[in-house]
């Protein structure tokens, strides 16, 4: 379908996920650093960390694993753009179903695959080579969240679908993990991550305010906003763990 027929899908996004540009600038160099020769991201998109990544790890083999083909469409592109395209290997895969371990491991916004944060983390410790590192990114709650506040977010949302991040590093230490770096993502990032991701709607709303589709993409945009302002926006937030594997 053309641009006409439907909105971009994560046109004004660096990443599908909530993180400013200097914390994914100092992810990539932290990941770098640690020399990695395999990395592997479950549940990639267009794979934009491990590009980074790749690109200043010279010796880096890196696979992104989405079962979204259009996204690892974008990151093919990316990988051929940057001259790393014999690096960076983009797989149709069901992220749970890898077994391959790597040096650097990367999950973000994925952990749903597993089941919850927990299950997740047991699963992705065979993953991370000894001595390797995993970059874990999923929701939190920056408090606990209320009925009120349930009622207001995606359906069936519980409180039970995330951990307070005190919780989320024990169980990162309840998996054998040792946490290099504990943060939680500001709210502007959310706000951006959440304006960029409707903005491709929007624009295209604006550009095509008869189209046949306009109503029902304008009643989704709207639905999806109301989640965020009314709902989300307050008691939950986004986390990442720098996880070390001992040796």
């Amino acid at each position: 379908m053309t641009s006409h027929d439907r909105p971009s899908r994560f046109g004004f996004l660096d990443t599908n996920s909530p993180i400013a540009p200097w914390r994914l600038d100092r992810q990539a160099a932290e990941l770098a650093a640690t020399a990695p020769r395999t990395i592997v991201d479950i549940g990639c998109g267009w794979g934009e960390l491990i590009q980074r990544v790749t690109q200043a790890a010279p010796d880096a083999k890196a696979y992104g694993i989405d079962a979204d083909q259009e996204l690892l469409e974008r990151g093919r592109a990316g990988a051929a753009e940057r001259g790393i395209a014999d690096r960076v290997e983009f797989v149709e895969y069901q992220g749970e179903a890898w077994t391959e371990p790597a040096d650097v491991v990367v999950c973000v916004g994925a952990a749903h695959v597993f089941g919850t944060a927990a299950e997740a983390l047991e699963a992705l410790f065979p993953l991370v080579n000894p001595g390797g590192v995993l970059l874990f990114g999923d929701g939190i709650w920056e408090r606990e969240p209320t009925e009120a506040d349930l009622a207001g977010m995606w359906p069936e949302t519980t409180a039970a679908d995330w951990l307070e991040l005190p919780d989320l590093v024990d169980a990162a230490f309840a998996t054998g993990f040792r946490p290099l770096r504990v943060e939680a993502v500001e709210r502007s990032e959310i706000d951006d991550f959440e304006s960029g991701f409707l903005r491709d709607k929007e624009t295209w709303l604006l550009a095509n305010p008869g189209h046949p589709k306009a109503d029902e993409i304008r009643a989704g945009a709207d639905q999806h906003r109301a989640w965020w302002l009314r709902g989300h926006r307050g008691p939950w937030g986004f986390a990442y763990l720098t996880l070390g594997r001992p040796v």
